[in-house]
């Protein structure tokens, strides 16, 4: 792969699978398992969905030194937070269970505004 793969899609629920399935194709391309990074770029975009008032989000995948790397825009300013959420909470654990799937994840303020949400992947070949 020359440069980062990258795709815009609007923010509701059908972009989930549009973006899963895009995932799917260019980690087949670099001879990489895709099925950690579907369960990445699945929480990811639907935090977007979910907490912040975007209407597109911007999906990267990038080949770095320590390994292939997903990348999520948005344009809140709010970084995400790992939540401890109690046994009859509904909700809460998304970034926890992700955090336990890849290598390491963070969440950087973008200059302009908005912010990028990244996680290393593992090393899954195909």
């Amino acid at each position: 792969m020359e440069g980062p793969a990258e795709i815009v899609v609007p923010v509701h629920a059908e972009s989930i699978k549009v973006v899963r399935d895009w995932v799917g194709e260019v980690l087949a391309r670099l001879g990489q398992d895709a099925y950690v990074a579907k369960v990445v770029v699945s929480e990811l975009v639907t935090n977007v969905l979910r907490h912040t008032a975007s209407t597109a989000a911007t999906v990267r995948i990038v080949q770095a030194d320590k390994g292939t790397v997903i990348e999520v825009f948005d344009s809140c300013d709010v970084l995400p937070v790992a939540e401890s959420a109690d046994l009859l909470s509904e909700g809460g654990r998304g970034l926890a269970m992700m955090g336990a799937l890849v290598k390491e994840w963070g969440a950087q303020p973008l200059g302009g505004g908005g912010k990028a949400v990244w996680a290393l992947l593992p090393d899954c070949p195909a």
